[in-house]
């Protein structure tokens, strides 16, 4: 509920008090790394594994999972290739998205920290290109490819 994204793009009754849950317990007590473990030891006999955000917080839960795979033992490439590529690769898509190529989808994330030094920058978002529109990702404008505004949230 502190995360500053959430703080701008979020209802504010979804950060009151009586909506978040209270961390009581260290990082090394959460299940995630011991899964991400396991699925790092499938991933280095082969098994294409990717990240899955299952309901979580829209958004923000993508970084989560991949963070958690670092903690597991994923390097900060295999991280961000369990959430890009392989994916892709999984719906069949490989082709119109998962990397950056020629003739691909536009659809993607600049960051202003990079990720493979601490993988927590990939929430470190500047810029946002939506089919190829690009937006800035604090307000959600576009800008150099258009000059739309974003409407207002349904809360505002």
């Amino acid at each position: 509920w502190e995360h500053p994204i959430l703080s701008r793009h979020a209802p504010p009754r979804i950060l009151q008090a009586s909506s978040v849950r209270r961390t009581t317990a260290p990082d090394e007590d959460f299940s995630d790394q011991t899964n991400a473990r396991t699925a790092k030891q499938l991933a280095d006999r082969g098994v294409r594994v990717s990240i899955g955000a299952h309901g979580q917080q829209q958004g923000l839960a993508a970084h989560w999972e991949i963070w958690s795979f670092a903690r597991g033992g994923w390097s900060p490439l295999e991280a961000l290739r369990a959430a890009t590529i392989f994916p892709a690769e999984h719906l069949g898509y490989q082709n119109d998205l998962g990397s950056l190529e020629e003739g691909k989808l536009a659809d993607l994330v600049i960051l202003d920290a990079n990720p493979l030094e601490d993988i927590h920058n990939t929430d470190d978002i500047s810029k946002v290109m939506l089919g190829g529109r690009l937006y800035d990702a604090a307000t959600m404008n576009e800008e150099v490819t258009g000059g739309r505004k974003r409407a207002p949230y349904w809360w505002e």
